[in-house]
């Protein structure tokens, strides 16, 4: 940075580029005369004493008494202290005057419904399939995946996007009409059953076999659902391994980030083209775009994100609850088309 670049940021303390060139001319040659300054400094001379009385009152210059008046200028760490010194004072108390003046928040009671009936559990269930709108997250036990699976297919037929995990008790049962259908998993071993419809709503089914209660929470609380996504995804989803995976339709909807990496990461390894439509959020407000899908950028236990291009720039899509990338995820629309050779 250059000299007249450091003296320009003086400006960032309230200083006008001719007091800036006073104050400069008497930092680097010293104490001078009115005089001496119009023509080293080259303000105009009727500004000149306007020019000390604002330096004067904002404690960068001093004068010498007497009839000859000297001008000299306060050392920088002298001055620019007690300036900081005033501003930070001033945040602090401007800061404390708007924490006191802003209004009572009404106190946030999260929706949570406790369920130990199985069969309004399994009503529950069946009303979130029935109600989703782009996907259904789910993994199941036999009991609730032969219930549910007539359910499960209509939505899929509906063009959800139904994504189940089943563990190994499913091999007792025919899921070929699911496999044509919806993407699955095959866990091994067992672990609680949850649903996640839409990111909007989920529900936790435990079956504690030990002391042989069954209960299920249902909630529509974002952060809840975030955990349970998190917990989903790394528990269940991730040692589980592929019966089916995403068959090629016209479109894909998804509202969750990793599931929506998981299928870019698929259909791009077999050789697709794939085009998004992301709706979502950013920090000035809603987006609503369409481009190129380039991949994604997944670090396992921090983030799940892809990359689309439009005709404006490359943007980073995450989570419904990201800090980090461009755009939180509300919905993308995928379609994928295979490369010819």
């Amino acid at each position: 940075m250059t000299g007249e670049e450091l003296f320009e940021k003086l400006s960032k303390f309230g200083l006008s580029p001719y007091e800036i060139k006073v104050y400069k001319t008497l930092l680097l040659n010293g104490p001078q005369t009115s005089t001496s300054i119009v023509s080293t400094a080259g303000v105009p001379q009727p500004r000149v004493y306007d020019l000390f009385n604002n330096l004067l009152t904002k404690g960068l210059i001093e004068i010498s008494p007497g009839k000859k008046k000297i001008y000299r200028a306060v050392p920088v760490d002298v001055a620019l202290t007690r300036i900081i010194g005033e501003m930070t004072s001033y945040r602090d108390e401007l800061s404390e005057f708007i924490k006191s003046s802003e209004p009572e928040t009404t106190k946030y009671n999260p929706y949570l419904w406790y369920m130990d009936n199985i069969n309004l559990i399994r009503e529950q269930m069946k009303n979130m399939v029935m109600n989703a709108q782009s996907e259904i997250i789910v993994s199941l036990r036999l009991p609730l995946l032969r219930y549910l699976d007539k359910y499960l297919l209509e939505a899929a037929d509906r063009g959800l996007s139904v994504i189940i995990t089943v563990f190994p008790d499913s091999d007792r049962y025919d899921i070929s009409q699911l496999v044509t259908k919806a993407v699955i998993k095959r866990r091994p071993g067992i672990s609680p059953e949850i649903m996640i419809m839409d990111r909007d709503e989920a529900i936790v089914y435990v079956d504690n076999i030990s002391t042989k209660t069954k209960y299920a929470i249902d909630f529509q609380e974002q952060e809840m659902i975030h955990i349970i996504n998190y917990y989903y995804y790394n528990v269940v989803w991730k040692p589980s391994i592929y019966i089916s995976k995403f068959q090629i339709k016209d479109s894909w909807d998804f509202k969750t980030s990793w599931i929506s990496c998981e299928a870019i990461n698929v259909f791009m390894n077999n050789g697709y083209r794939l085009t998004g439509h992301v709706i979502g959020d950013t920090q000035n407000g809603e987006v609503d775009i369409s481009g190129n899908i380039k991949g994604t950028d997944v670090i396992p236990g921090y983030k799940n994100s892809y990359l689309i291009e439009t005709d404006e720039r490359v943007f980073t899509v995450g989570g419904r609850l990201t800090r980090i990338e461009d755009i939180r995820m509300d919905l993308l629309e995928l379609h994928a088309e295979k490369i010819q050779q």
